[in-house]
């Protein structure tokens, strides 16, 4: 079989030449690139792909979106997407399942784990060996088993002959004992006798489905009853299809390999995702323990330089560097103790500590520190403080919401440009700058990792903000035009 050939769609260089590098020593060379989802539509549409492997976070068109326009146009609606992302959310894989996405991969990972989805997505295809080792012999795929419960001797002859030739068959006279098979080695599909003495074949799916153990095992009726109330009363049970007899074993075969397929499916989609939440359950972990370890070398960096500076003597020079290291070590500090607040105010159990912060010293804070950003930019930072207002808070977060927002301002600004902060007669904030927010950024804009247009933008500023504002019991709102500019308006509970 030929080389597959891959399309390869991210926004970030780095990480694209790292994907294409990965895939050339897996012996890949039939592999192409996009920056963006609009570019992957394109090389799409004009020729013919194997794969397309998609960052699932990107400005303007995401991952997902770019799936869903794969699976809306009928000539790409069978190829095999699989989605890259750095961390996953039980919503976002329900989407991605829904659009019918092929694989996940989570960032970070190895070659041999790229190698695994790849070979998966294509259906089991091996990728070529690179030329400097042998590539090992695949072991032989074990048939899946198909249990027939039936209380007729021909009909369990009949069906069981049909399937032999393609999966391992087992059979069953009666309800109770089919029940025992799949207790002790559970089938990878049920076929089941609607009508049978003792127990009949309703009974048997009920006791399937209320065991966890056998409650995922899809399960098949054979009947030749055609009543659709009946009908209803088997797929409520958890049903997934009927065959009628007398059986057409073309219909009988196509209905199996279907309902199989399925499952499958449905399986390595479920065991990809409890993948991903173990993995985004480890990382936090170790993001938790870093934050926690990095406290102490932080301490002894500013205790040190403390000491220096009161032991001296020292010249110009130097007492400026220890006075610049310690309060870069007392920011990190502070950066450790947000993101903290941050984590939990995702998980919603973060309440600020009601201390009382007096707005128009803030603003006049942030407006003076961003023009000190804004030197040689030829930007001008306007303050208008139009009353005094004092909201109950933490103001390391509502420093940190407001510096963020007033940089991005400044930012998306061009030399001439001015950055207006305003506290109104009524408390609101607002702070506006010329540029217009891009047209696929708006409807995103507070959203975990939007971004767009900035080289090295997390996506995280204004997400943040939503997060600290709300904490506060307060909302944050933005509009944009071509005409206005953009102006975000912060709404915080007066003290």
């Amino acid at each position: 079989m030929g080389q597959p050939t891959i399309l390869v769609v991210d926004d970030f260089a780095v990480m694209r030449d790292l994907v294409v590098h990965q895939l050339k020593l897996l012996g890949m060379t039939d592999v192409h690139t996009a920056s963006n989802g609009e570019d992957a539509l394109k090389l799409l549409a004009g020729r013919s792909f194997s794969l397309v492997l998609s960052d699932w976070s990107m400005p303007g068109m995401s991952g997902l979106d770019l799936l869903k326009q794969v699976r809306s146009t009928p000539a790409l609606a069978r190829l095999p997407f699989i989605l890259v992302t750095a961390e996953i959310q039980r919503e976002k894989v329900a989407a991605a399942i829904e659009a019918k996405v092929s694989d996940f991969l989570l960032k970070p990972f190895r070659p041999d784990e790229l190698e695994r989805r790849i070979q998966a997505a294509l259906g089991g295809q091996r990728l070529a060996p690179p030329v400097t080792a042998a590539a090992p012999q695949a072991a032989p795929a074990q048939r899946q088993t198909v249990l027939v419960v039936d209380d007729t001797p021909a009909n369990l002859t009949l069906v069981g002959g049909l399937l032999r030739d393609d999966y391992q068959v087992k059979l069953a006279a009666r309800g109770d004992k089919a029940l025992q098979l799949c207790a002790s080695s559970a089938p990878d599909l049920v076929l089941l006798d609607l009508m049978m003495p003792e127990m009949d074949g309703f009974e048997v799916c009920r006791r399937l489905k209320a065991d966890p153990a056998t409650a995922h095992i899809p399960v098949i009726f054979l009947t030749a009853v055609s009543d659709a109330s009946r009908t209803v009363e088997g797929l409520a049970l958890g049903a997934v299809d009927y065959v009628s007899k007398p059986i057409e074993p073309m219909i009988l075969k196509a209905r199996v390999a279907t309902a199989l397929r399925t499952a499958r499916d449905r399986e390595n989609l479920r065991a990809q995702f409890d993948l991903a939440l173990e993995n985004a359950r480890l990382r936090e972990e170790v993001e938790r323990i870093t934050r926690h370890d990095l406290h102490n070398p932080l301490a002894a960096i500013i205790g040190m330089s403390s000491a220096m500076l009161l032991e001296g003597p020292l010249n110009e020079t130097q007492n400026r560097q220890l006075v610049a290291i310690e309060r870069t070590a007392n920011d990190m500090l502070d950066m450790l103790k947000l993101s903290a607040l941050l984590l939990r105010m995702e998980a919603g159990d973060y309440r600020p500590e009601p201390h009382p912060v007096d707005l128009a010293a803030l603003l006049q804070r942030v407006a003076d520190e961003s023009r000190g950003i804004c030197v040689g930019r030829h930007i001008s930072i306007v303050l208008e403080l139009g009353a005094a207002r004092s909201v109950a808070g933490n103001q390391l977060l509502l420093y940190s919401m407001l510096h963020n927002l007033v940089r991005n301002a400044t930012e998306a600004s061009t030399a001439g440009d001015t950055v207006r902060i305003t506290l109104a007669a009524d408390g609101e904030i607002r702070i506006h700058n010329r540029a217009a927010v891009p047209e696929p950024m708006r409807e995103r804009f507070f959203e975990k990792y939007a971004t767009s247009g900035k080289e090295n933008g997390s996506g995280l500023g204004t997400y943040s903000a939503r997060l600290i504002t709300e904490a506060h019991g307060g909302s944050i709102a933005m509009t944009t035009s071509d005409v206005d500019g953009t102006t975000l308006a912060i709404v915080l509970p007066a003290k």
